[in-house]
């Protein structure tokens, strides 16, 4: 496996569609922020804007998918300096497996977008989700995903009007796919020669690398070994990882086990002894002390706050 697909394994990533919209004329809709969950939105007729924070305004064609992954509070509109409508009036619960599509603005042209919630264990997506922009953009016009987003919406014609069996599962199975398409298609759009996680998936070496310490990070990696699994010298591949992704090899396997670490005192009731072990710590002192510089707690102390939060 690739390492983006590990990290969306691991990370329990999961998808739910949450709005069916349309609006003509003027309009504007006011997301607020979310720390549990983040947001995407697909744009499936007519154009619109979206702004978050003092960032500049993205403009959305159709087909175009626009994520935000650290769930900020944010404008989808034709108009901007309009009072904006809470997004909390668009939601509508699924009937029978089917979600309702809303409408509001007035006469003018039209926009149709769909609005994806998307969760995942940010302990374990942080590679990915603190190496992408606060608003992502990218195109899917054309491909599978959209049109399996349509169908499943009931945009296309079918031969019976009684709902479809699992209907709200294929739309999250498809929210999920639509946005596994729009990361590819933006990390496949990053310019040759550039830095970080990201970049790093694009490097034939690099992103073999990455693919191990995500998909194995239990094993006793060393340099050399890892070098040795993706076809260079131990020094080559030092020399690159630490160019490309801006840490040595085994600093970012660290930081992975100590991510994994964490998502498994707060999920599970094992030992911290236990834990240590499956971290690559023969010694609990050694793995309490490197957790505390990664969390700013304990192991135990982090537990019973996680916990609390959960």
């Amino acid at each position: 496996m690739d390492a983006l697909s590990e990290v969306l394994r691991v990370s329990g990533l999961a998808g739910a569609v949450l709005a069916d919209a349309t609006a003509g004329g003027n309009w504007c809709v006011a997301v607020p922020a979310s720390a549990t969950r983040a947001f995407a939105h697909v744009v499936l007729e007519g154009e619109c804007s979206l702004k978050a924070g003092d960032a500049e305004a993205v403009a959305l064609q159709p087909g175009d998918v626009a994520f935000l992954p650290r769930g900020e509070s944010h404008l989808l509109a034709t108009d901007l300096a309009r009072e904006p409508t809470p997004f909390a009036t668009l939601l509508r619960p699924p009937v029978a497996g089917e979600l309702a599509p809303v409408t509001l603005g007035g006469s003018g042209p039209r926009t149709r977008w769909v609005t994806l919630a998307i969760t995942a264990d940010r302990h374990l997506a942080e590679p990915l989700l603190a190496a992408l922009p606060p608003v992502m953009r990218a195109s899917l016009r054309g491909t599978a995903p959209l049109a399996w987003l349509a169908d499943s919406l009931g945009l296309t014609l079918s031969g019976t009007d009684a709902p479809r069996p699992g209907g709200t599962a294929a739309l999250s199975r498809v929210a999920e796919l639509v946005l596994i398409e729009a990361l590819r298609r933006h990390v496949e759009g990053l310019p040759p020669g550039g830095t970080g996680w990201l970049a790093g998936l694009g490097d034939r070496h690099v992103g073999a690398a990455l693919a191990l310490v995500h998909g194995r990070p239990g094993e006793h990696w060393t340099v050399e070994r890892l070098a040795r699994q993706v076809g260079l010298s131990r020094s080559a591949l030092g020399d690159r990882f630490s160019l490309v992704i801006g840490e040595p090899i085994i600093g970012f396997l660290t930081r992975v086990r100590l991510q994994l670490a964490a998502h498994e005192l707060a999920t599970t009731g094992h030992a911290i002894e236990a834990v240590a072990r499956g971290a690559g710590y023969e010694a609990v002192n050694s793995f309490s002390r490197a957790f505390k510089r990664a969390f700013g707690k304990p192991p135990s102390k982090w537990r019973r706050g996680a916990r609390r939060r959960r």
